[in-house]
């Protein structure tokens, strides 16, 4: 798991600045990598504790983080004169300072809330109906992803504000979409937990 966590946050790293569009919304290529932690940090909360899933976090931070800053060394090192691709090399691993900012602080956020979330839920549910706390941890923690970066990406730190009207609309839309990924996701999270979790323990979870 994670294995998975990890590679995950450091593709995100290299396809972000690959944009796509769908229902008029221009995305970022590394929303299909990102999708997945979400269940990760959830099935390992399930399966090892809250305690455990923030490690995991944190652990996903360290290497975002250790990626980008390789990267940006890959970027800044001198091109032998046969290499033609600087340009482009640049364009896709090189980094935006607010928008790097903007990335780690959503992720952050989100991250941790999941895990509390998750947790709560658990707790309130007596441990039972993993698809309700999977998508409520997982829904309240997109909402605060696209509110964070976008937020400090698009409104409180740019050099040129965009439209209240224009950021809200965009922030509900990537919510959206993200929301209904993360309904796709819950089949992964069943899998998942059931591959991994002892068999005494899933016997004891059969009315959930």
């Amino acid at each position: 798991m994670l294995t998975v966590f990890i590679a995950c946050m450091s593709f995100i790293n290299v396809v972000s600045a690959k944009l796509w569009t769908v229902a008029g919304l221009t995305i970022s290529g590394g929303i299909m990598a990102y999708w997945l932690t979400f269940p990760v940090t959830d099935v390992v909360g399930e399966i090892f504790g809250r305690r455990r899933a923030q490690l995991v976090v944190w652990l996903g931070f360290g290497a975002n983080v250790l990626v980008l800053l390789m990267s940006q060394l890959a970027v800044a090192l001198p091109p032998s004169p046969i290499y033609q691709d600087q340009a482009a090399f640049s364009t896709v691993l090189g980094a935006v300072p607010l928008i790097v900012i903007a990335s780690l602080a959503a992720y952050l956020v989100a991250q941790t809330h999941d895990v509390w979330a998750f947790e709560f839920w658990r707790r309130r549910t007596n441990g039972r109906h993993l698809w309700l706390r999977n998508n409520l941890s997982t829904v309240g923690s997109q909402l605060l992803d696209s509110l964070v970066f976008n937020g400090i990406a698009f409104w409180l730190f740019a050099e040129q504000r965009m439209p209240l009207a224009d950021f809200i609309t965009m922030t509900v839309g990537y919510w959206a979409f993200k929301v209904a990924i993360a309904i796709c996701d819950t089949p992964v999270v069943y899998a998942l937990v059931y591959w991994l979790q002892p068999a005494s323990a899933r016997t004891e979870r059969r009315e959930d």
